[in-house]
């Protein structure tokens, strides 16, 4: 059988996790209840963890699905999970539909590590005691899930959102599904494209061409990107937090281009995003000297290249007055990262006839 991604999360080290970004936790007995979105229906599902960047085996001793569905891995309740690995779990029946969000439940007896894990998910999860004794406790982020494969056939194109921050969504309203590529989603659904299918593999704090939080963009391209056996397109859209960090334009385009000829020879039509407005950001290393300059020869490189399209997420986001800066509308409060407004305009950017 030929199974299709109906959810996708780009999981990062937690041992890389800035201080100023929401930290990794272990569990230690108890229940770990997280909810994703599908993006495509079906019959069966399997579920795919991963223990990627773990120092020993992440044992989980049970996991549900649907409120109760055991899903079993290799015949068996537990799920033991080598370091360096994501293993996928026994097929279990239980037909869903595109858009339903499903309930994922690990159990854990002992003691489980981060492993691998998505620090700002925009949605909420939950962790209770497994005794009993003892409240519940919420958390933002994203732990060890990594897909949600399905039994249905990819009829419509299947576009990965591939970016840092902005693609992943950290500013937009948490559980409301108010990212860009949910707002994607949606609008090439109303236009008309049949089971279209936006996965959105983001990851804040990522950059192209060093350490941040990752692996890089350029390193994980195969896991996020050619990983997704049926993807059609790819978006990609990064190097903010490279231009913060000191990067030279010319770097940043060549990494952009690099990856956009990886996809094209793989048979994946690349789109390139331009690089949002940062000069009202808040934080101090976006608003360097020449950070805007750098910022704007990226742009100018990838909106004059004739070899792939483009979504231009700056100038449709950007302040009438002052094109270094996000409208007042679409900016969440910090000045970089765009709300919901900001979110479903970058989704404009992106012309539908390109995925028809």
């Amino acid at each position: 059988m030929a199974w299709t991604t109906a959810y996708l999360a780009a999981l990062g080290d937690p041992r890389q996790t800035p201080p100023f970004m929401p930290q990794p936790r272990s569990f230690s007995a108890q229940r770990v209840r997280q909810t994703v979105r599908l993006r495509r229906g079906g019959g069966t599902l399997r579920l795919v963890l991963s223990n990627e960047f773990g120092n020993g085996p992440l044992v989980i001793d049970a996991v549900t699905v649907g409120g109760g569905v055991p899903v079993p891995y290799q015949g068996g309740a537990q799920w033991k999970i080598p370091p360096g690995e994501a293993v996928t779990g026994d097929p279990v029946t239980l037909p869903t539909a595109a858009g339903v969000e499903l309930e994922i439940a690990c159990l854990v007896s002992g003691d489980a590590e981060p492993a691998a894990y998505l620090h700002s998910a925009q949605r909420t999860g939950d962790v209770t005691p497994v005794s009993g004794l003892g409240g519940r406790e919420e958390f933002s982020s994203l732990y060890w899930i990594t897909q949600v494969l399905t039994d249905a056939p990819a009829t419509g194109p299947v576009v990965i959102a591939f970016g840092d921050s902005i693609t992943r969504g950290d500013g937009t309203t948490v559980d409301r599904d108010q990212r860009y590529p949910d707002h994607l989603q949606r609008r090439l659904l109303a236009t008309g494209i049949k089971d279209a299918v936006v996965l959105n593999a983001g990851i804040g704090g990522n950059r192209l061409l060093g350490p941040l939080f990752g692996p890089t963009m350029t390193e994980r391209f195969a896991r996020d990107v050619f990983g997704v056996p049926e993807a059609t397109h790819v978006v990609i859209m990064g190097g903010l937090n490279d231009i913060a960090m000191g990067a030279a334009a010319s770097d940043i385009t060549e990494a952009l281009f690099a990856l956009a000829r990886r996809a094209e020879e793989r048979g994946v039509q690349p789109i390139l995003g331009t690089l949002t407005p940062l000069m009202s950001s808040v934080y101090e290393m976006f608003q360097a000297d020449g950070n805007e300059d750098v910022r704007q020869a990226v742009n100018r490189a990838i909106t004059a290249q004739r070899d792939w399209p483009v979504a231009d997420f700056a100038a449709r986001l950007a302040a009438p007055d002052d094109p270094a800066r996000l409208a007042p509308a679409f900016d969440s409060g910090d000045g970089v990262h765009p709300g919901d407004a900001g979110a479903r305009a970058a989704a404009e950017a992106v012309d539908p006839s390109l995925f028809t």
